[in-house]
């Protein structure tokens, strides 16, 4: 990383994968002989408008990473957001970033032209999130008939005004998106038209990614 690189990507990679149940954690799983987390890394390289990458991981895994991909690394926390945070700390430190993207490790099938749009959609707007209609029924304890219209999903790739991001973010939030520690009168792009990256979270779900990554 450079003091002017301005176009951050920030892959969070410090799961341990104690739903997986495996022995390494799953973004260093093997899918088609590769680990899931080369296909996130190999997706960030392609970007047209990212001026460098930031992986946030395990310390175990620090010296694997940059030999294997050269990319810059930076120690994980026990917790996503102070995963986060240590990311944005770091970025602040060593570069001159104004935007940024960040993306799950987990999520293989994730693609460049997505991180792409993202970048360029921060010229006009404060944040960026993938969001999702609710296509099932959804109930609520107590109360059976609830409106699926007004609710959606969030999910990564996300992409931030690294200043507004940096400013507002904090590593003790409840909050699972970054997005929703942003002030409410940020300019926020839901976008519904980027598609679901199914996210490696049990053993099943390696066949249903292994066959999109397939296709591919």
């Amino acid at each position: 990383m450079k003091q002017t690189d301005k176009n951050i990507i920030m892959i969070t990679a410090g799961g341990v994968g104690a739903r997986f149940g495996s022995s390494v954690p799953k973004q260093y799983v093997e899918i088609n002989g590769r680990q899931v987390i080369s296909y996130v890394i190999d997706a960030c390289k392609q970007s047209q408008l990212a001026d460098a990458i930031l992986v946030v991981a395990h310390p175990n895994y620090h010296e694997e990473l940059t030999a294997a991909y050269g990319v810059d690394v930076v120690a994980s926390g026990p917790e996503l957001n102070v995963t986060k945070r240590n990311g944005l700390d770091y970025i602040c430190r060593h570069t001159a970033c104004e935007k940024l993207v960040v993306v799950d490790a987990v999520r293989p099938a994730v693609e460049t032209h997505v991180i792409d749009r993202f970048f360029t959609l921060l010229d006009e707007y404060d944040a960026v999130a993938c969001a999702h209609k609710i296509t099932d029924s959804l109930g609520r304890y107590g109360e059976w008939i609830v409106n699926r219209e007004e609710y959606y999903t969030l999910s990564t790739p996300e992409g931030f005004r690294f200043p507004l991001i940096d400013r507002h973010f904090k590593a003790d939030s409840p909050l699972t998106e970054s997005i929703q520690q942003l002030p409410p009168t940020s300019k926020v792009y839901l976008d519904f038209d980027a598609p679901y990256y199914d996210k490696l979270t049990y053993p099943e779900d390696l066949f249903k990614i292994q066959s999109i990554l397939s296709r591919r």
